[in-house]
């Protein structure tokens, strides 16, 4: 469905990391927000399995640091409804079997694997539901931190398109070019690549670019050092490092190929996430860069709502609830 109004309303939001509650904010700011195009750009699953031991009846869990007790099924849903707002999977197991799976990687991990495939099916039935015959494009993209196994599950979408490592018609003369990859981090996430691939995906999209079209550019990670990508400065053990004043060290965290490619090509519009710390606006040349942020732990959907005119920027605002 391609769009030939000269108005185009785009929500933009990234690394909601398994929160069942925005992810349905999402959707529902194609409503809310009167928009054409809705697009998540990365991160999508959760970090997290919380067992609940079931004990014949009751139940007990633990969240952060409060251990929980919970003797009827509905107070058990109250707090299964928190644990996936939150962005983690509940699974209901036993001490025993649970302590079994610890020492059983390859079995917890299918498990894990399993529990995310079922959130995501979930989440593309919801988009199904309150999308189905309306005149939106929805983009739900994986980003480095999301296993290869939701790939299959958002392909199989009539209503959600997965754009990783394609260039999407949105109307006439505009373009989105999308990567979900990331640069190494320290963590060695799945869709983690050296910036040399990270630059060939990109010789590759930009070659699929329609020559005069306007292209926004989705890319899950910002440009270097583009003032969207400041992350604390770890330590050989992965903890933040202070400065003198106790206050934390920031370093830039994005991808050189990606500055290079905004730099050289001047796209409308940067679309990015990855660094959760790097809420903001940053102008690269005439490109304007987003990072809407994140605070999905909190159920908080953070994004920015960009309206164009004619293919131009009109107006901007950073959104959250």
């Amino acid at each position: 469905m391609k769009m030939s109004n000269t108005r185009i309303r785009i929500f933009f939001a990234s690394d909601i990391h398994g929160s069942d509650l925005c992810f349905k904010k999402f959707i529902n700011a194609a409503d809310a927000y009167k928009c054409d195009v809705i697009i998540l750009g990365g991160d999508i699953t959760g970090k997290f399995i919380i067992p609940i031991f079931n004990r014949g009846g009751s139940y007990e869990f633990r969240t952060g640091n409060e251990t929980y007790s919970v003797d009827s099924k509905d107070e058990l849903e109250k707090h299964l409804y928190r644990i996936k707002a939150s962005g983690s999977y509940p699974f209901i197991t036993s001490k025993e079997e649970w302590q079994n799976l610890i020492n059983e990687k390859e079995k917890l991990d299918e498990i894990f694997n399993d529990l995310i495939i079922e959130s995501i099916q979930g989440w593309v039935e919801f988009a199904e539901r309150k999308l189905a015959g309306k005149r939106v494009k929805c983009l739900v993209m994986p980003g480095n931190d999301d296993s290869y196994v939701i790939d299959p599950v958002l392909n199989s979408s009539e209503v959600i398109i997965n754009p990783n490592e394609k260039v999407i018609q949105i109307s006439d003369r505009l373009e989105v070019l999308s990567l979900g990859y990331s640069n190494i981090t320290p963590w060695k996430c799945p869709r983690d690549i050296p910036e040399e691939e990270i630059e060939s995906k990109m010789a590759s999209l930009v070659s699929r670019v329609d020559a005069g079209a306007e292209v926004i550019y989705n890319i899950h990670v910002p440009p270097f050092d583009s003032g969207i990508d400041y992350a604390p400065e770890l330590d050989d053990d992965l903890r933040p490092r202070v400065g003198p004043g106790g206050q934390l060290l920031m370093t830039p965290v994005g991808s050189r190929a990606v500055r290079k490619y905004i730099e050289t090509y001047q796209p409308l519009l940067g679309l990015h996430g990855h660094v959760h710390e790097g809420r903001g606006f940053s102008r690269i040349g005439r490109t304007m860069c987003f990072n809407p942020g994140s605070e999905y732990h909190e159920g908080i959907l953070r994004g920015v709502l960009i309206q164009l005119e004619k293919n131009k920027v009109k107006d901007y605002i950073f959104t959250a609830g």
